[in-house]
């Protein structure tokens, strides 16, 4: 008989774990106190070690005994003995809710503690010098093995405070606070996954936990409640819950404080907190439909009651100037047509809002204390929650702590989980699926609709599904004669995995560990996952010994290693492949064989340093190459690794352009029966070529002498030891240019590695002038000069003296002494110019004394004494417009004479006019 046929033919069960109510019976909380459910009335117990003023979570198995419990910065184990690894988580006990706990569907053995810090992003004391912004953790989970300290659970080591992101990283006002203090979480639509829920600013963030694990990938629910991170270190606070229905999520914000400041007289602004309530998807994780009960107040604690028809809330009240009123209790009847106006005050007294939190016995226990204390040894508690108002019967400090001490916080639960909800097991199609109510009430009677048309009575009941897929089972209980509101669960029936119908031959290289070549290898089963597997990624495999010992691994905890040396050549071993939250799976076997390993030993592989040390290696390229050096047989494939043991197992391949710096990767070579050897390839990183850096180059409009531009080299470096290549198509180190453009060269050095430089070459275009304007014969004689682009150039003046005045950005000048100059203008960028041009400025002496003294004896212009005015002519008047004297410019000037007799002491005017058509009037005295 075939043993593949007998192992895919046999019908194999196991059970999806199922809850009962009991998995909340223990609470511990506060400082040292604990509750006991397991009798069906709450029984203080005083082993507890928590001390704790608000956040806490404990967990228990089906049948209510303690597995372990925290605040959620220490653990604590069903003997009240921290885990060896239980510290450190980044919870915090003054987070309204700092942890709770949630079991890993499909492993009875496994659950996650979900932490929330407190977002407080200062450490205040005394002295604000100290203050300082420790990273605050915001989210985060860890796993606890119960199978791990002798049986009493540890937390493993590699899945401790892994953080989740409800915030955006590139916003450093929400990386400074990531969370809120807020936890929840609640059954998924398939009765076997989780939704872990928080909240931060105006996103609701659910994490989907199933068998697979923690999917980091939150469902994102953006929403009109808006919490600013201003005032966040109060925002935080209060408390989020869910319908144990699974249909509603409702959350408390003691606060909505834009900022931290405190208000008059130091007081802590009040009155601006809010409750909302929302709907719920348990199939896709959304939160809809948001609706606000409360607003304008300082809400704490909130609770559903058993059967999601009541809302109850806790708030602080204040005066006007911060004084404490006491606290309310209030209620909020779902059902109402109108929910946010069936607000009724069940309880005001002088206690603190403290926390609600549903019980297994379906009531509601509250915690709280006088303000003028810091703790209580008694709880309060809500005994018919469903009834309206004060019939609800609310009992202050009712049940004793033994003298323990309850603060703020009470230990939270998935209500929906251990209160409102049936389980089931076996969902294979062609089992019997079993269905069962998870709760102690006592059931006059229930009615079972399997989503296919057939119904059962029974309160246990059995049923086979003819074809796969999704039904929508419900069930309905009457007890004490009140029919229930209906609960709904989808449920999914499976085929039973389709895997290989032969034995698959799993290939590995022989270690050469023993002389001669002794079969025995280290295997990576997961190799095989795919091709037994027939290519569904979607399967769970797992391998064993023996069919035996598949079958007797329920919660699949007890496989081999999946990096598993044979203890046999050609050992098979059986691969259980399974269907994720399912109790299906199949069985099928694989062979592994070790082959000869064949040494391959390449060439080294060069690549060019890309700066750092570090080069980029085209490992896809270098295969082609090794393949044909080694003459390798054309079915080998090659494969790269960071090291020997990855390439002996094939995992965690190297692929595409590896960057990497100089060292040796380990190479692992496969033909069609598998491994065909390993060996070594040597990364070498060479040096590109060290140039000057790109430059800017000036042209200079007038200057016929070409331009130089050289590669870059720097000594000792020489150009025989490179070539290069232009954007000219130039080959030598040098080129000579006479236009303007971005010239780039290429060099190589021997090792083929390169280096680009360009030279950018920009034409420096000299000035032209306009125009000049002269405004002279006046006390501040100017010159303007008007030139195409005026900012381009720098401007100076050699006057007719001989001196030069400093290089200006303007091009006026003011104050210019009369006479013949030289005006200079030169380019700003690079050494082009300068352009010259002669320009007279005229000056007219005020007055001259002709007494033949030898000073001043002659009057004449100055600035006009060149060769190019020596036609130019001046005309003397007197006051009476007479003409005096007609003068040249070149001549020596005019003595004071009148047809050769002295004239008096008098003002005197002329007239200058010059070729050029510049004409000027003014006046001088004549002194005796």
């Amino acid at each position: 008989m075939n043993i593949f046929k007998f192992i895919v033919s046999t019908l194999l069960f196991f059970s999806i774990p199922a809850f009962s109510q009991k998995e909340a019976a223990n609470w511990y909380f506060g400082n040292n106190a604990g509750l006991d459910f397991n009798s069906g009335s709450p029984v203080a117990v005083t082993n507890g070690q928590l001390y704790t003023a608000e956040g806490c979570t404990t967990i228990s198995d089906k049948n209510g005994n303690l597995l372990f419990y925290t605040d959620g910065t220490i653990v604590y184990d069903k003997l009240h003995q921290v885990m060896p690894n239980g510290f450190g988580l980044l919870g915090h006990n003054s987070s309204t809710q700092s942890a709770i706990i949630v079991p890993k569907p499909g492993n009875p053995n496994f659950y996650y503690i979900f932490t929330v810090d407190e977002p407080n992003p200062k450490n205040v004391d005394d002295n604000p010098l100290n203050d300082q912004d420790p990273p605050n953790n915001g989210l985060n989970y860890s796993l606890v093995d119960l199978r791990l300290n002798g049986g009493q659970g540890d937390i493993v080591a590699t899945e401790k405070n892994v953080p989740l992101t409800t915030y955006n990283p590139n916003d450093s006002e929400e990386v400074k606070y990531k969370s809120s203090e807020k936890i929840t979480a609640v059954q998924h639509s398939d009765g076997i996954s989780f939704w872990v829920i928080t909240h931060f600013k105006n996103n609701f963030y659910a994490f989907k936990i199933d068998t697979k694990g923690v999917d980091k990938k939150p469902i994102v629910t953006t929403t009109p409640l808006n919490i600013p991170t201003g005032g966040y270190i109060f925002n935080a606070i209060g408390y989020l819950k869910a319908s144990p229905n699974g249909k509603k999520v409702a959350i408390a914000n003691t606060a909505t404080r834009p900022t931290s400041e405190l208000g008059p007289k130091n007081e802590i602004k009040r009155n601006t907190g809010n409750v909302w309530l929302f709907d719920f998807d348990a199939q896709t994780g959304k939160l809809t439909n948001g609706l606000s009960l409360l607003s304008g107040s300082n809400p704490y604690g909130l609770e559903f009651s058993a059967k999601s028809k009541k809302l109850y809330v806790t708030i602080n009240k204040f005066d006007t100037n911060g004084v404490t009123l006491g606290s309310s209790l209030l209620q909020f009847n779902l059902k109402s047509a109108n929910i946010a106006t069936s607000n009724t005050t069940v309880n005001s007294s002088s206690n603190v809002a403290g926390a609600l939190q549903l019980a297994i016995d379906e009531k509601i226990y509250r915690s709280g204390y006088p303000f003028s204390s810091d703790g209580s040894d008694h709880l309060s508690v809500i005994n018919n929650p469903e009834l309206d108002g004060t019939a609800c019967n609310f009992l202050q400090n009712q049940i004793s702590l033994n003298g323990k001490v309850a603060r703020l916080g009470l230990p939270p639960f998935i209500t929906s989980l251990f209160l409102y909800a049936f389980s089931y097991e076996f969902n294979c199609l062609g089992q019997s699926t079993h269905f069962f109510v998870n709760s102690v009430e006592k059931i006059d009677s229930v009615l079972w609709d399997f989503g296919d048309g057939t119904t059962a009575t029974t309160l246990d009941a059995h049923h086979i599904y003819k074809t796969p897929g999704d039904y929508k089972v419900t069930l309905i209980k009457t007890i004490n004669g009140e029919t229930r509101e209906p609960l709904e669960k989808t449920i999914t029936i499976y085929e039973t995995p389709k895997v290989l119908a032969t034995t698959h031959k799993l290939v590995q290289c022989d270690t050469q560990d023993a002389f001669p070549m002794d079969g025995l290898s280290t295997f990576n089963l997961a190799l095989a996952n795919e091709p037994i597997a027939l290519g569904n990624k979607d399967y769970d495999v797992f391998y064993y010994h023996s069919i035996n010992e598949a079958d007797a691994d329920k919660t699949n905890t007890e496989s081999l290693p999946l990096l598993y040396q044979n203890t046999i050549p050609d050992e098979i071993v059986y691969a259980k492949v399974t269907q994720p939250n399912s109790s299906c799976y199949s069985l099928a076997t694989v062979i592994l064989h070790a082959n000869k390993n064949n040494d391959l030993q390449p060439s080294s592989f060069h690549a060019c340093d890309l700066g750092n040390a570090n080069a980029s290696f085209n490992l896809e390229l270098k295969k082609a190459t090794i393949l044909t050096e080694l003459n390798l047989p054309a079915d080998v494939r090659l494969f790269f690794y960071e090291n020997p043991k990855d390439a002996a197992l094939g995992t965690n391949e190297l692929i595409g352009s590896y960057i990497s710096i100089a060292k040796t990767i380990f190479i692992r070579a496969e033909n069609n029966d598998g491994c065909y050897g390993t060996g070594q390839l040597q990364l070498l990183v060479d040096s590109t070529p060290v140039i000057l850096p790109s430059e800017n180059r000036i042209l200079c409009e007038d200057d016929a002498t070409p331009l130089l531009l050289n590669a870059g080299l720097t000594p000792p470096n020489t150009p025989t030891d490179y070539t290069f290549l232009w954007s000219t198509s130039e080959t030598t180190p040098t080129i000579s240019v006479t236009k303007e453009g971005d010239y780039s060269v290429t060099v190589t050095n021997k090792s083929g590695c390169t280096a680009t430089r360009v030279c950018k070459v920009t034409l420096s275009h000299l000035a032209k002038i306009n125009s000049i304007a002269i405004q002279d014969l006046q006390p501040n004689n100017q010159i303007t000069v008007n030139v195409t682009n005026p900012d381009n150039y720098l401007y100076a003046i050699k006057y007719q003296n001989g001196n030069t005045t400093a290089l200006q950005n303007s091009p006026v000048f003011d104050n210019v002494p009369g006479g013949f100059h030289e005006l200079i203008i030169k380019n700003k960028e690079g050494n082009c110019g300068p352009i010259f041009q002669s320009v007279a400025v005229l000056e007219a002496p005020f007055y001259f004394t002709p007494n033949n003294d030898g000073y001043n004896d002659y009057w004449n212009l100055k600035g006009i004494n060149s060769p190019i005015y020596k036609n130019a002519v001046i005309y003397i008047f007197d006051r009476y417009g007479k003409l005096i004297k007609q003068l040249s410019p070149n001549s020596i000037g005019w003595d004071g004479t009148y047809n050769k007799a002295p004239l008096p002491s008098d003002d005197y005017w002329f007239t200058i006019k010059l070729e050029e058509g510049r004409e000027a009037k003014g006046h001088f005295s004549l002194k005796r």
